[in-house]
Parts: structure tokens; C-alpha cells; sequence
């Protein structure tokens, strides 16, 4: 038996970089450990085969993009990839997401800097030359049909081409690091696409999915169900409602629907307007039956004596018959309909909309004559649950999906428990166990969910203890921490069940109308604050920043401590199997059979024979150079042997035994030690222009926050604006935490404090990566202190995150930002950088003083 190899330093980096929400990261460690398992424990040489069964709007492409960036990054890296779509509108989708210049592509942080071949360019010269280059990551974007079958669709990819000597078929079958990314992978199971696999031969196949075929079960590697996403709110919590009375008329059931919709709209418009945000405009889905009734219902809503007129030229119909340039247009206007210019505001549809349409912005689902049954599948359920701003707003309308049921209240009520029942309700991921003979082995950790995708009515849900998420400052794919929480909350045995969304999980229609029309209301009146005219002006100085990817290079490492250590631990790890085995039997010339001394039962042991020093030294200065991004240059080859030299002096005269027993498994903990010493001494990841200009903060503040007079007696309330402030810029101010609040008072009671302001979105946009992240501080503080003015960026944060990799890189970022500005001629001030966490504010009393003390 082999062992276990997984390296959880990169995956931690590429979580951070790819800013992957807990169950994504998690989904990926599960499969890399059960590939690990499948070929370097078990030792089977048949190619493995899994599934990520994650609900819908979590994030599978980020799963996949993060898988791509592991195994691209390894010590051995895996350097093509094939995704797989079931038909070509997942197809085109998939390609945007990794083509740079789409709003959706993650291409700018995908350091693998994948080459994407399409049915489009795979006979071109270009393609030829990435792919005879093996230090070129490939992606490979292709629908099943074009590769399952050597007609239709699939003919040209099972031709010969002059251009590889071979077909393309034939040339992905001849990789051998082929790992197969098969999306939406419920939808072409059967013997053409088994066989497709066969003949393909890859290294890995992982299938993505929220819905997978009962035949599959037993693939399935990770599991993150729907209940799970609901109340770790990753998506929308769904909100069923239904009329009280025998109403049943399509007008009426639309106009519920359009009264809704338009509630919601007005509260996104509130929120967009007040946090400087994109317009998001809502969307309600209607579901029919048939075209005929589609076309009802269109006919209905495009009427002048329907709701005013209010929704005419604003539908959209698609079904599985249109054809030419009507069905053109209609894909085209679906795939526009997240544009704040779209003219759509409601989607009528026929069985189209399942697999391969991810826009965030329908905020109702209308089942009008369908049974409500059909409608709560998670496919259907799916089209409406993402959540448009990347996290909940906190404003109790905008993160549920209202679902109109064609039945009554009261049927709603009676089927709430047998429809929660359809819904997977337990959590899957693989676990690495230690043994007690010092082994560890992969283990399929199964958890259940105390979530339902369908809460009691009324809003009466179990409540815990807070499970609130960490600030997220830009909006990201972050939803959760990575401490765990995000997978298998409400599932710790014993533990609470954790706080849900609000939201109703059956409601008449009428009281939600009322509901909405209030939350509505509440941000219907928008109050202005423009700079205090008495008070000093804040200027900030604005930092051209120009991100930067950093050239590698072994000879920026000085510190050779860790591979000293390395090498001391390498021969502690190792010596007492070298000494406790003996051979009890002949070899082969490669392998011997040997037997503990304490045991009867035999092991096969790849024991190789002697090999001089030499040899094994150079084979660790290839792994070495081999390492992601180091360029191979004489210079470097010189930085690699320094290495090298150093880890095996670190492990004394027996450095000749081990490393001719286990050069791979050094050589493999060595690389990864490299690795993580070049990203811990590269991380100056910004630089920044010379020209630095004075730009005065002069942004006229919006809210539709209730105002108070004062904030003295310290209560905090994120639904206030608070007034009474004697050095803040503005007359007002909002606060999104209370250890913010709690410094805004310290801040405004400074002795020496001359000015203050709450910063917003885009006040002061610090990049703090190579992929033009951008992070926004919480203060500027202006001071004055024995005649000298200094002016503060602070931030606070809560204590669990001081130390994670993302608050520790930011700060680097606002320091080398203030080392930048205080470099200036044109800045009269010094200034600096205060990190603050919870327990810091606390401690401070409400003293500026204090807290200064504190901080980082």
C-alpha cells in the first residue's frame, strides 16, 4: 500500500486566491483525497471516477476552476483538462467563464493561465503549438455529442488532421494526464458516454452536478445539499406562497406575481443606490405547461387593461419550438437578462430553462396551473436561487425567492413536509483518519442536516447561536469562513442548530404582498448628507496602483531554516522503517519482500537498491526546478542545488540510505516546501505609479437608514443612521458592525482627532492582489499631534479572522499603500495603517488613545 498524497498548503492558496466558499474548497479536498486513495494507497490502476454533488448556485464552476488550479499547480502537474458540457449553450457558457474580458470569467485569477481550445480552434496552427508545449495548461471545452460519436456533431473531432498526424479523439486518448470535468454530469449517463471514458482513458473523471441519477450514488465523493446552502445562506431561502381564497384566475395570479415583483424592485433600487452597486433589476419566471398556455399568459401580461399596461414589451417567451432568428433572439435576450439596460422583467417558459442558466436576478417563480410538486424540484427551484449580490443583504425581501403556488394556503401547509422530504438532506465529504499504527487512510464522513429547504410558517424556525459570516469587502464568491462553516452547518452532533434566514416557508399571498409593500416603503425616502461645511476637508492621496505578477525566482530565498528542518524531520520520519524492516524473501531486481520485526504478516515494500548520492541529489534539483513558475535559467539551477545541499546536510550520513529508499516522497515534500517559501517571500503582489494626486472627500452620502439624534447611549443598530457627532465630516453616519460603532465613538472623543469619516465603496480602493482585488478600510482618521498632522486608514475586524491569510495580505497592502503616499512630495502628512480586532475596541474603553495601543 502507498501513501496519501495531498498537499493543503496549495489548496489553501488556491481558496484564497480563488476566494472559494467553504463547501468549494471542501468539495475539492474530497476529490483530491479520493484520487489520492484510489491510486497511490489502493494502488489501482483503472482511472477514477466521481461526483460533486453540490445544489444549485453555490458555485460549481469555482469547484471546477479551483480543481484545475490544484492539480495544475501539484508537484506533478496535471496539464490537461477536458470539460465536458451536455449541449452547447452550457458549452459557450463555460467558455466565457474561462476567456478573459467576459464579466463572468474567472480567468484573471487562475494562475494556470489555461490555453481553451474549442471545437472552434482545435485545428488551428496556434492550438498545435500550446499543445506541443508541456509546460501549457490546456482546457479543452466541448460538448458530449462531439466526442461520444464519430457522426453528426462529432464527426470532425474523429477525423485524422494533417495539423497533430492524428484525430483529436485520438490525440486526447494518447494524454496521459488527462482529467475529464463533466458538467451538469446527470445529463448524458449511458453506454456512449461509458464508453466515450473507456476509450478515453483519463487519469481522473469528476462529475458535476445537484441532481444526480440514484444509478450514481455510490460515486458521489461530496455531497452539499440544498438545505445545507439555504441555512448557511449561500443562496436565496425560498418562500412558498399561496391565496387563502378559491381565486384561481390567471390574471389574478399573475397580478400576484407583478405586485410582488415590483416591491422587490423597488427595495434592490434602494439598496443598489445606497451601497454605489450596479442596478440589479428583478426578474419573475412563469412556468407553463404548454406553448398554448405560454402564450396565454404572455398575451395577458402584454396587455394594455392588465395592471396599466405596467408590463407591456416586458416578457419574454422561450420554449423548445422556436426556431431561426426568433429562437436566436430569445437565447440572446435570456442570456442579457442580468444587463441593467435588459427590458425583460419576466421570463414565461416551456422545459427550457433547466441546466445551463445561471442569472441571479429572478426574485419569484410563478407555477400558475402547475402543481406546486413540479415546480419544487431543485432544478426548476434552482433558476431563482442565487443570490445576486454575492451574500445576503440583510434586507429580509431581497434574499428570498417567492415561489406563487398554483394550490391554497392551507394545501401548501399539509404538503410542506412531504415536499421537505424530496430533498436530500444530509451532507457527504471525504476525511482523512489517522490510525494507530501512524497510517492515515481516506474515510467518507457522512453528516446530517438539520436545515429544511421549506422552513415552518411564520417564520418559526429553530434559532442558535450566531453563525454570522466574516465582512466580505468586495463582492466575491466568499459566503463562508474556512473554519468549516459552510458545509455542515447545523449538522455537528450534539451541537445547536444554526440561525437560519427569516424568511416564511409558507405565507398567504396577501400578508407577503403587505410585507413587501412595507419593506418597500422603508426605502422609499432617500435622505442626502453632503460634507459638513464647518468642518476640515479630508484629503486622501490617489495611488495609481499597477498589479503586478511576480517573477519567481529560487535566489529571492536567504532563509534556508526550513529546509534544514525538513531534512532533519525527513530522516526522523523515516529511519525507524529503514531499521525496523528486513528482508525475508529474494527480489526482483525492483522490489523486495520484506516483514517487520514485530509483526508476522508480510508487506511489499519498494525498498530500490543502492543508489549513489549523486543521482538522487539530481533528481531533487529537477523536482525543484520543476516547481510551478520557476523559470529554467542557469541562475536558478545554481538556487536549486543551494537548496538541495542544505536538506541533505540537514539529514547527516544517512542521507545516502533514505534518499535511495524515498527519493520520491522527499523529493515530493521538498517541492512543496519550495513552493510555499516562494509565495511567502513573493507577495508584493502591487506596485504603484508615480503620480500620486490630492483628491478632496467631498461624495455626497445616500441612505434610507432611520436617523437618530444621537448615539451616545451606545446602542448600535446596523438600520440606524446616527447623528450627533463633534469631528465626524458628515452630519451622519452608518456602521455595519458594532466594534465599527464602537471605534466611530473612540474616533469622534480623540483629543487630537481633527476630522473623521465612515469610508464607502470606492473612497479609498486599496488592490491588495495581482488579479486587481480591491479592499476598502472602514476610517480615515485625521490627527494632530504636537504640530504634526497624521492621517489613519482603520479597520476593524473580527478576532477570528486577524490572523487568516486575506486580512494579513490586506494589511501588507495598506502599509505599502501609506509607505507609498508618505514617499510623496506632494503629502504634507504622514500617514498610516490601523488594524483593530473586536477585543481591541473593547479594551479601549472608547479612548482613541487606547485604541491606537492596541492595534496592529
Amino acid at each position: 500500500m502507498g501513501e496519501l498524497q495531498f498537499q493543503s498548503d496549495l489548496l489553501a492558496e488556491v481558496a484564497h486566491r480563488l476566494d472559494l466558499r467553504e463547501p468549494n474548497r471542501k468539495a475539492i479536498e474530497s476529490v483530491v483525497l479520493r484520487t489520492s486513495d484510489h491510486y497511490d494507497v489502493q494502488e489501482k490502476n483503472e482511472p477514477y471516477e466521481c461526483i460533486v454533488d453540490s445544489a444549485t448556485g453555490v458555485g460549481k464552476t469555482y469547484v471546477m476552476a479551483g480543481l484545475m488550479e490544484y492539480l495544475a499547480g501539484a508537484a506533478t502537474p496535471v496539464r490537461n483538462f477536458l470539460l465536458l458540457a451536455p449541449g452547447r449553450t452550457i458549452r459557450d457558457k463555460s467558455i466565457l467563464n474561462f476567456t478573459a474580458g467576459n464579466p463572468k470569467s474567472l480567468r484573471h485569477m487562475l494562475r494556470s493561465a489555461p490555453y481553451v481550445v474549442t471545437a472552434d480552434n482545435f485545428n488551428a496552427q496556434s492550438t498545435r503549438v500550446a499543445i506541443d508545449d508541456p509546460t501549457v495548461t490546456k482546457l479543452y471545452i466541448f460538448t458530449v455529442q462531439a466526442l461520444t460519436s464519430a457522426t453528426g456533431e462529432g464527426r470532425t473531432t474523429h477525423v485524422p488532421l494533417e495539423n497533430l498526424g492524428l484525430s483529436f479523439f485520438d490525440h486526447l486518448a494518447r494524454l496521459d494526464d488527462l482529467v475529464i470535468l463533466a458538467d451538469e454530469h446527470h445529463c448524458y449517463r449511458g453506454p456512449a458516454f461509458s464508453r466515450t471514458i473507456r476509450d478515453l482513458k483519463p487519469e481522473l473523471v469528476v462529475g458535476m452536478t445537484a441532481t444526480p441519477v440514484r444509478a450514481d450514488e455510490s460515486l458521489v465523493a461530496f455531497r452539499y445539499p440544498l438545505a445545507a446552502a439555504i441555512a448557511d445562506k449561500l443562496v436565496k431561502t425560498p418562500v412558498m406562497v399561496a391565496r387563502r381564497d378559491d381565486r384561481s384566475d390567471v390574471e389574478t395570479k399573475l397580478l400576484d406575481g407583478v405586485n410582488l415583483l415590483r416591491y422587490k424592485g423597488q427595495a434592490v433600487d434602494a439598496y443598489c443606490d445606497e451601497n454605489g452597486l450596479p442596478r440589479v433589476n428583478p426578474v419573475m419566471l412563469v412556468i407553463a405547461r404548454n406553448i398554448e398556455e405560454a402564450e396565454e399568459f404572455q398575451a395577458v401580461l402584454d396587455s394594455g387593461s392588465f395592471d396599466g399596461g405596467a408590463w407591456v414589451g416586458k416578457t419574454l417567451l422561450i420554449h423548445s419550438k422556436l426556431t431561426g432568428d426568433a429562437k436566436e433572439k430569445a437565447l440572446a435576450d435570456l442570456q442579457a437578462v442580468e444587463d441593467p439596460d435588459s427590458p425583460v422583467r419576466i421570463i414565461i417558459s416551456v422545459g427550457m430553462l433547466k441546466e445551463g442558466w445561471d442569472v441571479k436576478n429572478v426574485y419569484v417563480i410563478a407555477s400558475m396551473r402547475a402543481s406546486v410538486s413540479e415546480v419544487m424540484t431543485e432544478q426548476t427551484l434552482g433558476r431563482g436561487m442565487r443570490l445576486p449580490f454575492s451574500k445576503y443583504t440583510d434586507v429580509e425581501i431581497l434574499d428570498t425567492l417567492e415561489i406563487l403556488a398554483h394550490e391554497k394556503y392551507s394545501e401548501l401547509l399539509e404538503k410542506r413536509k412531504v415536499l421537505n422530504e424530496a430533498f436530500i438532506d444530509y451532507a457527504t465529504y471525504a476525511e482523512v483518519r489517522r490510525l494507530a499504527d501512524g497510517s492515515s487512510v481516506v474515510r467518507q464522513k457522512t453528516v446530517e442536516s438539520d436545515g429544511e429547504v421549506i422552513g415552518l410558517p411564520g417564520g418559526d424556525r429553530p434559532q442558535a447561536s450566531d453563525t454570522s459570516q466574516p465582512e466580505v469587502d468586495n463582492i466575491s464568491q466568499s459566503g463562508a469562513s474556512a473554519t468549516g462553516q459552510g458545509l455542515t452547518s447545523g449538522v455537528t452532533p450534539g451541537a445547536p442548530a444554526p440561525a437560519v434566514p427569516d424568511g416564511r416557508g409558507v405565507v398567504d399571498v396577501e400578508t407577503r404582498t403587505r410585507e413587501a409593500a412595507e419593506a418597500a416603503k422603508k426605502t422609499s425616502t432617500v435622505v442626502h448628507y453632503a460634507p459638513l461645511p464647518d468642518r476640515e476637508p479630508i484629503l486622501i492621496p490617489k495611488l495609481i496602483s499597477v498589479p503586478q505578477f511576480v517573477q519567481v525566482s529560487l535566489n529571492e530565498i536567504v532563509d534556508y531554516g526550513p529546509f534544514e528542518r525538513l531534512g532533519h524531520t525527513l530522516t526522523a520520519d523515516y529511519s525507524d522503517e529503514l531499521k525496523r524492516t528486513k528482508i525475508v524473501a529474494s527480489h526482483d531486481g525492483r522490489k523486495v519482500t520484506t516483514a517487520t520485526e514485530t509483526a508476522n504478516d508480510k508487506i511489499v515494500s519498494a525498498l530500490p537498491l543502492d543508489i549513489p548520492l549523486s543521482v538522487t541529489r539530481e533528481a531533487l534539483v529537477r523536482r525543484v526546478m520543476a516547481v510551478k513558475g520557476v523559470p529554467n535559467r542557469a541562475l536558478e539551477l545554481g538556487a536549486a542545488q543551494r537548496i538541495v545541499d542544505r536538506l541533505i546536510e540537514a539529514m547527516g550520513e544517512k542521507a545516502a540510505d533514505h534518499l535511495s529508499a524515498f527519493v520520491d516522497r522527499c523529493g515530493q515534500r521538498l517541492a512543496t516546501e519550495v513552493a510555499k517559501t516562494l509565495r511567502d517571500v513573493t507577495q508584493a503582489q502591487v506596485t504603484y505609479d508615480d503620480d500620486v494626486q490630492l483628491v478632496a472627500l467631498t461624495k455626497t452620502r445616500e441612505t434610507r437608514k432611520r436617523q437618530v439624534a444621537g448615539h451616545a447611549d451606545g446602542s448600535f443598530d446596523k438600520a440606524i443612521a446616527f447623528n450627533g457627532w463633534s469631528k465626524n465630516l458628515y452630519s451622519h453616519a452608518w456602521f455595519d458592525t458594532s466594534p465599527e460603532f464602537k471605534a466611530a465613538n473612540a474616533i469622534d472623543s480623540g483629543k487630537n482627532v481633527v476630522v473623521w469619516a465612515r469610508l464607502h465603496i470606492n473612497d479609498v480602493p486599496i488592490k491588495w492582489t495581482s488579479e486587481g482585488r480591491e479592499y476598502n478600510p472602514d476610517f480615515v482618521v485625521i490627527e494632530k499631534v504636537d504640530g504634526q498632522r497624521i492621517g489613519w486608514l482603520v479597520e476593524t475586524k473580527a478576532d477570528k479572522d486577524m490572523t487568516s491569510a486575506e486580512v494579513v495580505a490586506k494589511r501588507k497592502a495598506a502599509r505599502r499603500w501609506a509607505n507609498t503616499a508618505n514617499s510623496s512630495p506632494d503629502v504634507d502628512i504622514t500617514w498610516k495603517y490601523l488594524l483593530v480586532g473586536e477585543q481591541d475596541v473593547e479594551d479601549a474603553q472608547g479612548s482613541w488613545e487606547f485604541l491606537k495601543g492596541f492595534g496592529q
